[in-house]
């Protein structure tokens, strides 16, 4: 992969690290230099990250770099050119490169996703200075209930399995990408199983949730990034769960998340379309459910919460679905349109 000619085409001449602190976390990203001059927005991508700015909410483009990695150096170029530029724009913390790195992307050695975090990692330390990197990561192997006590046969088996189907996401490989500082985030699912495979085990899902997260800092991922949680918790259609089922939805996927030291959860998504239907948090006209109350409860107590917006899919305009959005979420991943 070309780097050099991928920091040449934004003109920028000397890659710039991101520093971290002595724990490992990522220091605040740093506003645009004020010598940079911010065109004005003309695009549907620059215009929806500076009203997200403007409705106080921190800004991460989101971009599928690992596509753009594969098909070659030019359209990986073209893609860090674009993120580039509308990094510059006001309210731009971080880029997220990476949806599910390594689990079915293409990325399927442990070679391809070294080389991909470190292309990366180049090219946005120089098209981006300052701005964090993000990568969005589901690890299989944490579902198996890693060093329970006592061990239990069928997790045990299921984390040889695991490893088997997906050896470049396995917990020891893992540890080498976060340890290459080429990262500051990561969004991390523990692919929990169905909790009827649990209770065949002797345990529950918020036990399996516990369990993970006590191996990621066993692991020590928590000392060399920022970690935060993740799940896709938007439906199609008015939300059909019982209030019982959603608020232990969100105790196990925010709550406990945030208990074992997650700095942010992000819950996808604010309105996409997925297999022919269109999904989203609250239900369709913006109106409210239970599954948005239990969300608005947990920003009330502090919770730091991420969503994913587009601007070619919006429930009524750009304003009016950031007005709402804004009540809940501290965070947006803005697509950045790089395809």
């Amino acid at each position: 992969m070309l780097i050099v000619g991928a920091v040449l085409a934004v003109g920028v001449a000397t890659p710039v690290a991101v520093f971290k602190t002595r724990s490992g976390h990522p220091r605040p990203a740093s506003p645009p230099s004020p010598s940079v001059v911010v065109p004005p927005a003309t695009s549907p991508y620059q215009l929806a990250v500076d009203a997200a700015h403007r409705t106080g909410l921190r800004v991460w483009l989101e971009t599928d770099l690992v596509k753009n990695w594969l098909a070659g150096s030019d359209q990986f170029r073209a893609a860090v050119f674009t993120v580039g530029r509308l990094a510059l724009r006001p309210g731009v913390v971080g880029i997220k490169i990476a949806d599910e790195m390594g689990y079915h992307d293409g990325l399927d050695s442990v070679a391809k996703v070294r080389a991909f975090l470190r292309d990366s990692a180049t090219a946005l330390h120089a098209a981006a200075p300052g701005k964090l990197i993000l990568i969005d990561l589901l690890v299989p192997e944490l579902g198996c209930l890693p060093d329970h006590d006592p061990p239990l046969r069928w997790a045990t088996i299921c984390a040889v399995q695991q490893r088997g189907l997906y050896p470049q996401l396995a917990l020891d490989k893992v540890d080498g990408y976060l340890g290459s500082h080429t990262v500051d985030v990561v969004d991390l699912s523990t692919d929990l199983l169905p909790d009827t495979t649990y209770y065949g085990w002797g345990v529950d899902v918020p036990t399996a949730q516990r369990t993970a997260w006590g191996e990621v800092h066993t692991r020590g991922w928590d000392k060399v990034v920022r970690l935060q949680a993740r799940k896709a918790l938007a439906h199609p259609g008015d939300y059909a769960t019982s209030n019982a089922d959603t608020e232990a939805a969100l105790r196990t996927y925010v709550d406990i998340p945030r208990t074992e030291g997650a700095a942010a959860v992000d819950v996808w998504t604010w309105r996409q379309r997925y297999q022919g239907q269109i999904y989203r948090l609250l239900d369709p006209g913006l109106k409210h459910n239970v599954l948005w109350d239990g969300l608005v409860s947990r920003r009330r107590q502090g919770a730091r919460l991420f969503t994913h917006l587009s601007p070619s899919s919006l429930e009524e305009g750009l304003q009016a679905d950031l007005a709402v959005l804004g009540q809940v979420f501290t965070d947006v991943f803005v697509a950045a349109g790089t395809g």
